[in-house]
């Protein structure tokens, strides 16, 4: 299988997360709409062509089955979740990933608390560590 093509918007990241939270045995359409209206009002039509969507670009497979198709992710949420910061560091930060840190951290937006900042810190060691490994 291939890697999905593009991003993903958060209309289909909300799709996304519901195939996610649905595990390895896949998730039918309407289970996704009856997921998604729970909290906000939307359209089964709007959900239908969203999978479509995702299907084409290879974000999510059908899973063989009896009974009404379902899909499940080609990528776990995990994975997902790096491919679509690496492109948004790529396209917004020229891939600095100092320059996202530096406008997360700048901004008044950013209200760490010690719990936070002490998980950062053990990540940029990881990080480091990583770093040192490959030199």
């Amino acid at each position: 299988m291939s890697e999905p093509k593009g991003s993903l918007t958060a209309a289909q990241y909300e799709i996304m997360s519901a195939v996610w939270d649905a595990g390895a045995e896949g998730i039918s359409v309407a289970d996704i709409w009856q997921a998604i209206n729970q909290t906000r009002a939307i359209g089964r039509t709007t959900v239908l062509n969203q999978v479509d969507r995702l299907e084409k670009r290879d974000w999510l497979a059908r899973v063989p089955a009896d009974g009404p198709t379902r899909f499940r992710a080609t990528l776990t949420r995990e994975d997902a979740s790096r491919q679509l910061v690496a492109g948004f560091v790529a396209d917004f930060f020229d891939g600095s990933t100092v320059e996202l840190m530096s406008a997360l951290l700048g901004s008044e937006a950013c209200d760490l608390t010690k719990k936070d900042v002490d998980k950062l810190r053990k990540l940029l060691q990881q990080a480091r560590r990583r770093e040192e490994g490959q030199s």
